[in-house]
């Protein structure tokens, strides 16, 4: 027989109620998928999910660029020119 574990965990109450519609769909408790990932986790020697989560300069970065407030370059000569051109004013 394994050991038994006691875990606790914060989260968010739509996030809750949008993973228990899941695992309810594939006719699984929490306790299995907490299982399943820990075998998982074991078998594969790391996380068997991606766990990147922008940070707020990133996200600020990712809003700016879908309101198309960034500057794009087609070479890289393009980008070196207009990152000298502040050097040719001094």
């Amino acid at each position: 027989m394994g050991i038994v574990v006691k875990a606790t965990a914060e989260v968010d109450p739509q996030v809750w109620k949008d993973v228990q519609d899941v695992l309810k769909c594939h006719d699984f408790t929490i306790s299995d998928a907490f299982r399943l990932m820990l075998l998982r986790t074991a078998m594969g020697k790391e996380l068997p999910f991606d766990c990147i989560i922008p940070g707020p300069k990133t996200v600020a970065a990712i809003e700016e660029l879908e309101r198309g407030e960034t500057i794009s370059f087609g070479t890289v000569d393009e980008l070196m020119a207009y990152l000298k051109a502040d050097d040719k004013d001094d």
